[in-house]
């Protein structure tokens, strides 16, 4: 089996600055903020690291900063994906540090695609030339679900997601509300995913059995 995080962020940036900070988000929320982001965001590397599709890191890693920071309220929006893309484009700060964690110019279609139709209900079909960037958003997106009481592993859309269901439940039961959020959120949260994966065999990764 694969594993399933590294030792480090699979984007080399300082740790700091690989979610969004509360500042950024419209909307300032505890459901959708920085901390719900993040979870996603280790989702996210996880899954990279079980399909194997490491080449989407940095398409990945800008979709899921994105997704959520346009969001006006915490009810159900179909909207606010397409809101998070037109907001970035008035943020040339933004651009510049995605360009710095590997992102080319030719990845922003596909980074559009998925914020887009990550709040949508329509699936995009498997023959899209963006499914499986946008699979990887909504799935990591779907396992923080577990915030809401509400997640059937069965309509994750990469088998891989399936069994993540228990960490994503115990990442959101030992940081939601004790990890501050701010500056050093996901600094300070990166070691207690560590601590939190299923162990490996001695000398092994870190593995999901």
């Amino acid at each position: 089996m694969k594993p399933e995080l590294a030792p480090k962020p699979p984007i080399a940036l300082p740790i700091g600055s690989l979610v969004p900070l509360p500042e950024l988000f419209t909307h300032a929320s505890t459901l959708h903020g920085q901390g719900h982001v993040a979870r996603v965001m280790v989702h996210a590397f996880r899954l990279l690291a079980a399909t194997g599709w490491a080449e989407e890191a940095p398409r990945l890693w800008a979709a899921v900063y994105l997704h959520d920071i346009a969001r006006t309220h915490d009810g159900r929006c179909y909207r606010h994906g397409a809101d998070a893309m037109a907001k970035f484009e008035t943020r040339p700060e933004l651009r510049s540090l995605f360009t710095q964690g590997g992102v080319a110019g030719d990845d922003y279609v596909q980074i559009h695609t998925a914020v887009v139709h990550h709040c949508r209900p329509q699936e995009l079909d498997r023959a899209h030339p963006h499914w499986r960037l946008t699979s990887l958003l909504k799935d990591a997106d779907g396992l923080d679900r577990v915030r809401l009481g509400d997640l059937d592993p069965r309509f994750l859309r990469n088998l891989q997601a399936r069994p993540m269901v228990d960490f994503a439940e115990a990442l959101f039961a030992e940081t939601d509300g004790i990890v501050p959020t701010g500056d050093e959120h996901f600094a300070l949260l990166w070691p207690e995913v560590l601590r939190l994966q299923p162990e490996a065999p001695a000398g092994g990764p870190f593995v999901d059995r």
